[in-house]
């Protein structure tokens, strides 16, 4: 749950139609406008007008207009990011202050031990405590991913987890023609990458299977290519197509299959 999720968004505040009615509820209603300006700040996913319920809570109580979220938590952190960031990260905060906006990139699995060797990961945790909202944004990749995915090891351990990351980075800009999934149940199984058609009478539905060469198992990076393929077949990863209405015949499947920086697919 972040900031950009529309799961729950309205949960993380009050909305604008339950503050209006309670102003109109405590005779201030003509007070709407006011209240606005001041108190509207947040935006979670696609729901704007999210306001801070302590803020409204003491306004409806006081009647008066002060930043009550003042001094509600500590920004010693914050603080120090922006004392020790680069001319450019002051720069930007200066934009902000005349009421500019800023593009950078936002990484909302951020966490704290990483703060120090990213300067950028400060607009990430300006975002993530509510100091800024995201007017707009382009998701890279994150609806694609599943918990899977990330494997219980290292990479280096468990290369395959590597490659399978990788591959669905590049597909991003395939996301206006297909839905991509990863690591979902079909079948008897899950497989590894499946991309159903939006316009199912322009593509193909594909299906990829992914594999690291292991020659201990076969002879060939073809071989391995051929048993990725047939467990594909055998554990039917198909069959959650075929039930929303694809075609066999229109369904294809590839064994994706990497040797360290060698790859074949077939």
């Amino acid at each position: 749950m972040t900031a950009t999720s529309d799961e729950y968004a309205e949960s993380f505040g009050f909305t604008e139609k339950e503050v209006f009615e309670s102003l109109e509820e405590c005779g201030r209603g003509k007070e709407m406008q006011q209240v606005k300006k001041w108190y509207d700040g947040f935006i979670f996913g696609n729901h704007r007008g999210i306001y801070n319920p302590w803020s409204i809570l003491n306004f409806l109580d006081t009647g008066v207009y002060t930043t009550y979220w003042a001094n509600t938590s500590s920004n010693s952190l914050v603080s120090k990011r922006i004392r020790e960031g680069s001319r450019g990260i002051k720069e930007d905060f200066e934009r902000l202050l005349r009421g500019e906006s800023v593009r950078t990139p936002i990484d909302e699995q951020i966490v704290y031990n990483q703060l120090d060797g990213n300067e950028e990961a400060i607009w990430s945790l300006l975002l993530a405590s509510g100091y800024l909202k995201a007017l707009s944004y382009e998701r890279v990749a994150r609806d694609t991913f599943s918990y899977f995915d990330t494997g219980r090891k290292p990479s280096e351990e468990e290369p395959e987890h590597f490659y399978h990351g990788f591959v669905l980075g590049l597909m991003v800009d395939l996301q206006d023609r297909y839905v991509i999934t990863s690591n979902r149940e079909s079948g008897f199984g899950r497989y590894d990458v499946m991309l159903e058609p939006k316009r199912l009478k322009e593509d193909d539905a594909i299906i990829l299977e992914f594999k690291v060469h292991d020659p201990e198992d076969e002879g060939t990076l073809q071989d391995t290519v051929q048993a990725a393929l047939r467990q594909v077949e055998k554990k039917q990863y198909a069959a959650a197509l075929v039930s929303r209405g694809i075609a066999p015949e229109r369904i294809r499947s590839y064994g994706f299959v990497f040797q360290g920086k060698r790859v074949l697919i077939g």
